[in-house]
């Protein structure tokens, strides 16, 4: 396991339309989506139903997750037996639970490969992999349990080696380790899964890499070809005595010489989100308590005092701040380190031998990484060019790291130039009308760059008006339209910076429609004779001859088409009856033409 200890604005417009409504069209991407850089480990503690934080913060930062492995499994043995894989035992409706979290985790588009421990005895699971057969059955298993339950591959986490087997036990290990991690690479990329493989560093505590520095039983170098992905456990620097859990220089040079031996792109820096507490100590040795207190030699109920105070532990990043809260007092940022620290005491009162109440305060420090922390340590992803940084834990975390690693990794993604166009959505023929155009690279203008805007024509664009972006990045189109359509707009490429396409926009087309009698007295039932101009002109344009009615509305008494040039002759007849009648002309919809309306005008009938 990762670290065995944790605790856990459209307007209609009308015919008669006379203003010019703006518009303005959505960027080609507004934002572009950040990189995919986090990975990580999910506890089966924080991965049920009943207490799902590890599955919910994972779907939450599903935009900055690539792949998780949920901590499910365990492989067990005994001496002369192999190996064997199954659901660890603490992690209740196992079967039920996992099924859950699946579902919610591939739903968010998150990559499962859950991880195995070696919880197997001590060098059992090296003396597997030394037996060529046993090493197959193993193998077998493993990708079995992979291909049943479509896990997109599987994260290996045998420790065994390094923090129980003994270091004399590594030149052995190592080869048939080595034979073992490329027969299950291969035989999971047979079957289109992934492989995973957790180590301790490959470095020694005091920076020196390679050779028989670190944990170099894993043969990190040597099994990367086979892998898809390593990820390295850069934590638990302090453990037995008080210190920094992750020291950044330390972290750094494992970044530095890992990127050099194996492709970066399958590398993956482990970052702690959790905290750990020691009782501080004199400069002899012993702790530092004060008051009156059980020594530690006591027996007993004295002794388990002894041990409370004295304990060390951990604490997951998300219950650290109101722990601090609790206790009062600020922790220290050490921006060497970029940890942080925090000093407080822990009062016990006790009842000692003779029947007497005591009070025993014991000091004590955490350290822990944090929200800036763990920012700074994933920043090593975009220097070193690795592929993300994994979370011991992911359900552990505070909250507040999420944004900052989210900014972080928009900031790595590829630079998408943006246009946004403002237009009008209706043109009314005749009136002065522009479209404009402002293009920006990651909020700088895209200046001096060819412009165009086009009209679409069916499978093809064709070009209305072009232009040049000015210092601003804006570029202004002058537009005098026939008909309307779908429009977008074109930002050349420059030396700096490529070709960017706008979103396709609608313009419609207004038209101005004139009317005129040839005759404005006629006699009863004479010939009413109105020479019609409808601009942009429109062949074929149905033309309505309307006569306003005493209550008001209008009602047909005509009707004619335009010729090629909008031009068209209404005849109607005029009433039988003397007075002033009222009439226009209106123009139905055609071919990306709007509907048009004429002046009122007056027919006299003698």
């Amino acid at each position: 396991m990762p670290s065995p200890t944790i605790i856990r604005s459209a307007v209609a417009a009308t015919a008669s339309a006379a203003l010019l409504i703006g518009l303005t069209a959505a960027p080609v991407q507004a934002n572009n989506p950040p990189v995919k850089i986090v990975s990580g480990w999910i506890p089966y503690w924080m991965s049920s139903q009943k207490i799902p934080v590890g599955v919910i913060n994972a779907v939450n930062n599903a935009d900055v997750i690539s792949d998780v492995s949920p901590f499910w499994y365990s492989a067990t043995g005994t001496s002369g037996e192999n190996v064997k894989i199954a659901f660890n035992s603490n992690y209740g409706s196992a079967t039920t639970n996992a099924a859950w979290a699946v579902g919610q985790l591939r739903g968010a588009g998150i990559a499962i490969l859950p991880a195995i421990a070696d919880a197997a005895p001590a060098k059992r699971m090296a003396s597997v992999l030394a037996d060529p057969a046993k090493r197959a059955a193993h193998v077998n298993e493993i990708v079995n349990l992979v291909v049943s339950n479509n896990y997109d591959g599987i994260d290996l986490d045998y420790e065994k080696f390094a923090f129980s087997d003994g270091r004399a036990t590594w030149d052995s290990t190592r080869p048939n380790w080595t034979v073992f991690v490329q027969q299950l690479g291969e035989a999971l990329r047979a079957q289109g899964k992934k492989l995973s493989v957790t180590i301790p560093p490959p470095c020694s505590m005091s920076g020196a890499c390679g050779g028989n520095n670190g944990y170099y039983v894993y043969n990190m170098d040597g099994i990367a070809p086979f892998v898809d992905l390593i990820r390295i456990m850069a934590y638990d620097y302090s453990y037995s005595v008080a210190g920094p859990i992750a020291p950044y220089s330390w972290v750094r040079s494992i970044v530095q010489y890992s990127a050099t031996v194996m492709d970066p792109q399958k590398l993956q820096i482990g970052v702690p989100t959790y905290g750990r507490f020691w009782t501080q100590k004199k400069s002899g040795g012993a702790f530092k308590l004060t008051g009156t207190c059980p020594s530690s030699s006591s027996s007993g109920a004295e002794k388990a005092v002894f041990n409370s105070l004295t304990a060390r532990g951990s604490m997951t990043d998300a219950d650290i701040p109101a722990f601090i809260a609790s206790q009062g007092g600020q922790p220290v940022w050490d921006d060497s380190k970029k940890e942080s620290y925090f000093e407080y005491q822990k009062q016990v009162t006790w009842t000692d031998s003779g029947g007497n109440s005591q009070t025993c305060a014991a000091s004590k420090i955490m350290w822990f990484v944090g929200p800036q922390g763990i920012l700074a340590r994933t920043q090593l992803v975009g220097e070193f060019g690795i592929k993300g940084a994994a979370f011991w834990t992911i359900g552990g975390d505070n909250p507040e790291q999420w944004p900052l690693i989210r900014a972080y990794a928009q900031s790595l993604a590829p630079a998408v130039p943006e246009v946004a166009v403002q237009a009008p959505e209706v043109f009314v023929t005749g009136q002065p009308a522009v479209v404009t155009a402002s293009g920006q690279l990651n909020g700088v203008p895209i200046v001096g760059a060819p412009a165009v805007i086009q009209q679409s024509a069916g499978d093809s664009w064709t070009d209305i008006a072009t232009g040049t972006t000015g210092p601003d990045g804006a570029v202004g189109f002058p537009i005098d339209l026939k008909t309307g359509g779908k429009f977008r707009v074109v930002i050349g490429a420059t030396e700096v910076t490529p070709e960017v396409i706008s979103n396709e926009f609608t313009i419609n087309i207004a038209p101005t429609v004139t009317a005129n009698l040839k005759t404005k007295k006629v006699g009863k039932k004479g010939a009413v004779k109105v020479r019609v101009i409808a601009r942009p002109g429109v062949d074929g344009q149905k033309i309505v001859l309307q006569m306003r009615q005493k209550n008001g509305a209008w009602k047909r008494t005509a009707g004619a088409r335009t010729g090629p040039n909008g031009r068209a002759v209404v005849k109607d007849q005029a009433p039988n009856a003397r007075g002033k009648y009222t009439y226009r002309v209106v123009t139905r919809p055609a071919r990306g033409v709007l509907a048009g309306v004429s002046n009122e005008f007056t027919v006299r009938v003698r």
